[in-house]
């Protein structure tokens, strides 16, 4: 049990700095006034066995559907990040803070999962980013139409 959840922990952390890398690179193609605040951009240690993962993935190897799977859920993780900005905001104490952050890392894994994908695949996905252009394009992509309105 303890090694299940520190196993989800770990993938959650991945998860996380991979979403801060793939915000990274967005802010750098999106227009100033889209760009989200520098507190949005902040970026988190990766844990030991996520920095170890150094895997990624092409273009050609990500589906179509894993590429809404991944847009859809890199929205909703945004909004995650942005609303426990907001609640760190007022959290006294490091304790009160390391819940909250741990409540948000469980959402951002719900939130991944609940589109389809797997924590780990959107995780690999996230990593591949910078290294494929044809990959990030189409993910950039993806997330310019779930934006606009339908």
């Amino acid at each position: 049990m303890v090694n299940t959840y520190t196993r989800a922990l770990v993938i959650v952390g991945a998860l996380t700095v991979g979403l801060a890398q793939f915000a990274q690179a967005q802010a750098q193609q999106t227009p100033p006034s889209q760009q989200p605040s520098a507190q949005q951009q902040e970026q988190q240690a990766p844990p030991p066995a996520a920095a170890a993962a150094k895997e990624t993935v092409t273009s050609a190897d990500v589906t179509d559907q894993e590429i809404e799977q991944f847009a859809k859920s890199y929205k909703e993780v945004t909004q995650i990040q942005k609303d426990t900005d907001k609640q760190l905001e007022s959290v006294p104490d490091t304790a009160g803070a390391a819940k909250v952050k741990q409540e948000a890392n469980q959402k951002m894994a719900d939130a991944v999962q609940g589109q389809g994908m797997k924590v780990e695949r959107f995780n690999l996905i996230a990593r591949s980013l910078n290294q494929d252009a044809t990959l990030k394009q189409r993910i950039q992509q993806k997330i310019q139409e779930l934006q606009q309105p339908a």
